[in-house]
């Protein structure tokens, strides 16, 4: 086999690696508030916006990409970033830049892109929490779909983003699943994000009625 032919599949080799090891993170826009609101990735992953609600023209802070539409005729966007750093992004309609500050407040979110080694290293699986049943009258349980060590916590935030709720998901709680009263709040649409060491992984939605 020529020199030439080898490199051609090897290249390719690499990059169907590369693109394999790729992956591809949701953000939920709603009414005001985009969730999570801030994640990181490493290069080559994959932001993809949800639409759920409203109307929400999403910009960068620094001009990243040009400013997109969230709304009923625009679901979805994705954008593969390779860089690293940290990258602001608000929507024009539902924030304002802060004098004081010169930042952004309101509905606003950040990716932050993390530097990776050379050498392509194994993920662990990332365990997949659920809260059912859903939509519920308060009682819940918690679980989650393989065994996990310590600090992961479950955090529960409201509509607009404020935080009601930290619960540390210790492993000897959570074998049988871990039972939650969750009907001192009031009745409404709530997040519910799985977080490792702090960083929020995933996100999902909790409809609470009375």
């Amino acid at each position: 086999m020529k020199t030439s032919t080898r490199l051609f599949l090897l290249f390719f080799l690499v990059l169907a690696q590369v693109s394999a090891w790729a992956a591809t993170i949701t953000i939920t826009v709603g009414d005001n508030f985009y969730a999570p609101q801030d994640v990181t990735i490493r290069p080559g992953d994959v932001v993809v916006w949800q639409w759920q609600a409203g109307s929400h023209p999403t910009a960068s802070d620094n001009a990243a990409w040009a400013t997109f539409q969230m709304n009923s005729a625009n679901r979805t966007k994705s954008i593969t970033f390779n860089t690293p750093g940290t990258f602001g992004y608000h929507c024009t309609a539902h924030s304002f830049l802060d004098p004081s500050t010169n930042t952004w407040q309101g509905m606003i979110g950040s990716i932050t892109v993390s530097t990776v080694t050379p050498v392509l290293e194994a993920r662990p699986a990332t365990p997949t929490l659920s809260v059912y049943p859903n939509p519920s009258k308060g009682l819940v349980t918690v679980s989650l779909g393989q065994k996990v060590s310590e600090g992961y916590k479950l955090r529960l935030s409201n509509i607009i983003g404020r935080e009601v709720r930290m619960v540390a998901l210790k492993p000897e709680l959570m074998a049988d699943g871990l039972q939650l009263d969750l009907t001192d709040l009031p009745a409404g649409v709530y997040f519910y994000s799985l977080l490792a060491n702090d960083k929020v992984i995933s996100t999902k939605r909790l409809i609470l009625q009375n």
